[in-house]
């Protein structure tokens, strides 16, 4: 009978240390939920080449390329290969640095090291613009561009802001100041009219040459001529011939 009596005791003292767990951790799930995002940007790297034996193909985009985040959140941006920045710019002019914008700087690393990171605060709630301004293959004219909080619709989405990019970077490369590849040289033909000159004489002469590039034009080149001799008996007996003199 007591055993009986004392059920009720012992099921109550179980519901209550139930309830205290559950107010207790309460608090910490409230706490995670609201606090702030770390959201992590992969800037550039590679992919695989389509032949196992070829060479990756660099993959110019920030991935993912469009976020959405709230002010006093964080964004941690991973350099992989090879060079890239996060510049910041304008919704109007995709691949110039904005005034005042935020710039990462150059962050190299060729190998994809890890440890290679730059991270900013989100302090404001408005769309923010970003491009990577490397120069070599015209990053951002082939699209690798980044935006915070992008309009979903209307005239200035993050699509409108990739092709905007693409159209005024990606063919004009002056727009962006980004310098062109130099032509190669073009093969030229001349012919020498060499300057006589004394074989045992240790004097030198200039021998001018005149000839034409195979574009058209006229060139001219010079060449010094002369002839010398190696000092009485330079070499004899010495294992290595003339470099074996040198002590």
């Amino acid at each position: 009978m007591k055993f009986l009596a004392a059920l009720p005791f012992v099921a109550g003292l179980a519901a209550a240390q139930s309830s205290m767990a559950i107010s207790m951790a309460a608090p910490m799930t409230s706490a995670a939920a609201g606090g702030m995002t770390t959201h992590t940007i992969t800037v550039g790297g590679t992919k695989p080449a389509a032949d196992p034996t070829g060479t990756p193909t660099p993959n110019l985009a920030y991935q993912p390329e469009s976020i959405i985040a709230n002010v006093g959140d964080t964004v941690l941006f991973v350099f992989l290969q090879a060079n890239h920045t996060v510049t910041q710019s304008t919704f109007a002019n995709p691949c110039v640095k904005m005034s005042g914008g935020m710039d990462s700087g150059f962050m190299p690393n060729p190998s994809g090291a890890p440890g290679v990171t730059f991270s900013m605060p989100v302090s404001a709630s408005g769309p923010l613009w970003f491009y990577c301004k490397q120069k070599v293959g015209t990053h951002c004219g082939k699209g690798m561009v980044f935006a915070i909080n992008a309009p979903t619709t209307g005239a200035k989405t993050f699509s409108a802001y990739k092709q905007l990019a693409i159209a005024q970077n990606g063919t004009a490369l002056s727009t962006a100041g980004i310098v062109a590849t130099a032509a190669s040289a073009v093969a030229s033909t001349v012919t020498i009219a060499a300057g006589s000159a004394s074989a045992n004489a240790a004097s030198a002469t200039v021998a001018v040459g005149q000839g034409t590039l195979s574009d058209g034009s006229a060139c001219t080149c010079q060449c010094l001529c002369g002839a010398n001799s190696f000092p009485a008996n330079a070499a004899v007996s010495n294992f290595g011939g003339f470099a074996g003199m040198i002590s």
